[in-house]
């Protein structure tokens, strides 16, 4: 059988199962009364009496490999997995007339043919439970609705798009060379054995915050796509055409006072610019002053010479980015679908998060945009730290006890963290949620997870933290180790979902099935931003993997570094491309 449930490939009938579909009225009645969800968030089980614990009723064990309940006669039976154990539900099976074959998981509740000793799927039963999943997370301990047959919109799949790499035909490789040319500065020292477009920037005083980041989004993929094929052009963009009615005349831009300036200034431009000038092929260290000075324009709260955060500038930029080209364009507000802005199609996602009430069962579920994940650094792993049981069930979060430990609490991951970030937390008495079924404040258990997965995903380690007692903040130095090729399908709602809901060719709430998603949960590390020193004489460091070589971008100096390298440094931001839109270049360029 297929082993993608809520995928486009269906799987295969079972034979048994379709003729006892065949010769049964109401099959799954009697066991819709004996599903058990145990709230909140529980998976379904199937017991006759909530105390009851099911044996096999041939050699009488209760914890075997699996227990499975015959639809047609409820008796249960014990099935083993391997090739060489025992299986008494296939000889119940074998031993019965026809009819006996389809059973019940007792602790899962998924269907089983012992015929064919295989998980199967009808959409009538996985409608049943999910309902009743559902219900017992709405309604707490009242019955289920009936079985209703499930809406075919709600069982519309998502078409799926087979994924090709493009190569140029006869006719397009004669467009290619008829309309094209080659990009200037091909005569640049071959000893220099540098990528295209790998160009240091000059620091302007105390802006390596701004220079890791811009190397970092001068090489994402698909940004760098967008204004290499002059999908903004800054000649032409609005904004300018309404300032001055002249974008390339930069002198007038910075020496005029009017009115109308802010309307001049359009970050994308900046960016366009910046583009230009360091695909061009020209190995001088370029200066970003316009860059500077159009983002002092727009955050003028950071408009200062003095060492500012990288994440927070990383955010400001993009946020300048989507509030010019959205107010340019008068469209609304869409950031949450990453269809209003360059900045948001090529980072936006959209977290899921659930709070469940601990008293009734009851599920609030919140969807929101967002352009980043930050994530904090596990707590200790063991170690001979003392502190390690006292904070094991927080994160370093700026508290006394922690400042004093959070420079040798242990090693990290970044999967960890991940694993951390979308696991369930039970919220404290302090953090009681409003409950609508209860009408009162209740302790509730909190899971984040991701609903949508952005074309680059950039995830924040949250080095500088606060001390509200002690009234100070420092930063943590502790390592964290992580991959170069990421798979994030882990994290997924639809995944989180699927595995307290089961598997169920029902798609459940949240779990529509979003092909792009599955596809694309696989991402490539690209660019590594790191923060050497203290919180307030730090200093900022990329490293660009190019070429299928790793590179360390210092301000104006460029070097090529080994990986262990950067493996070993201290990341502060990492930015993971979809591997679908990521491609490592040969050792030689092939001349077509």
């Amino acid at each position: 059988m297929s082993p993608k449930i809520n995928a486009q490939i269906s799987p295969q009938p079972c034979p048994h199962l379709a003729e006892f579909r065949r010769t049964s009225t109401k099959p799954f009645l009697a066991l819709h009364n004996c599903l058990r969800i145990k709230p909140p968030g529980g998976r379904a089980a199937l017991r006759r009496d909530p105390d009851e614990v099911p044996r096999c009723g041939a050699c009488g064990l209760s914890s075997p490999s699996r227990l499975y309940a015959c639809v047609t006669c409820a008796a249960v039976s014990c099935h083993s997995s391997s090739s060489t154990g025992s299986s008494h539900a296939a000889v119940h099976a074998a031993s019965m007339p026809p009819g006996h074959q389809i059973a019940v998981d007792v602790d899962r509740a998924e269907l089983f043919c012992c015929a064919c000793r295989d998980q199967v799927y009808d959409r009538d039963f996985d409608a049943a439970v999910v309902i009743s999943q559902t219900a017992a997370s709405t309604l707490g301990a009242d019955p289920p609705p009936a079985i209703t047959s499930p809406h075919p919109e709600n069982l519309r799949k998502k078409r799926r798009v087979d994924y090709r790499p493009w190569a140029p035909d006869l006719r397009e490789r004669t467009l290619i060379g008829s309309c094209s040319g080659p990009i200037a500065g091909d005569t640049a020292d071959p000893s220099l054995d540098l990528p295209r477009g790998l160009r240091g920037l000059n620091n302007l005083g105390n802006t390596c915050f701004m220079n890791s980041v811009l190397q970092a989004l001068l090489h994402t993929p698909p940004l760098r796509n967008y204004f290499l094929s002059d999908r903004h052009n800054r000649f032409f963009c609005q904004k300018r055409n309404n300032g001055d009615g002249d974008s390339g005349a930069t002198g007038k831009r910075n020496g005029s006072n009017n009115g109308n300036k802010n309307e001049r200034i359009c970050l994308a431009c900046d960016m366009d610019a910046m583009f230009s000038a360091v695909f061009s092929g020209d190995r001088v260290p370029y200066s970003p002053a316009k860059f500077l000075y159009s983002w002092w324009q727009h955050a003028a709260n950071l408009a200062s010479y003095e060492q500012q955060d990288a994440h927070e500038f990383f955010i400001s930029m993009l946020d300048g980015i989507h509030e010019k080209v959205e107010k340019g364009r008068r469209k609304p507000d869409t950031e949450g679908n990453g269809d209003c802005c360059i900045a948001h199609k090529v980072f936006s996602g959209i977290l899921r998060s659930d709070v469940t009430c601990m008293a009734c069962g009851f599920t609030s579920t919140t969807y929101d945009p967002c352009i980043d994940i930050s994530l904090d650094l596990e707590p200790n792993q063991g170690g001979s730290n003392k502190m390690a049981t006292a904070t094991s069930n927080h994160s370093c979060n700026g508290e006394a006890d922690c400042m004093n430990s959070s420079q040798y609490c242990g090693t990290s991951t970044l999967t960890g963290c991940l694993k951390r970030f979308t696991r369930a937390e039970r919220l404290g008495t302090d953090q009681k949620f409003f409950c609508r079924q209860c009408q009162v404040r209740q302790e509730t258990l909190k899971q984040m997870s991701i609903r949508k997965l952005p074309l680059v995903c950039c995830f924040h380690i949250k080095r500088f933290e606060h001390s509200s007692t002690r009234k100070m903040s420092r930063k943590v130095d502790r390592y964290l180790q992580f991959p170069f090729s990421l798979d994030m399908s882990p994290y997924l709602s639809s995944t989180i979902l699927r595995s307290r809901f089961g598997n169920r060719i029902f798609p459940f709430d949240g779990d529509e099935p979003d092909g792009s998603d599955e596809l694309c949960s696989e991402f490539e590390l690209f660019a590594v931003v790191t923060h050497t020193g203290k919180l307030d004489a730090g200093h900022y460091v990329t490293y660009l993997r190019l070429s299928n070589r790793w590179y360390k971008c210092d301000d104006a100096w460029i070097t090529q570094v080994d990986e262990h390298i950067v493996r070993a440094a201290q990341c502060y931001m990492m930015f993971y491309v979809q591997k679908m839109l990521y491609y490592k270049a040969t050792d030689k360029q092939v001349a077509s």
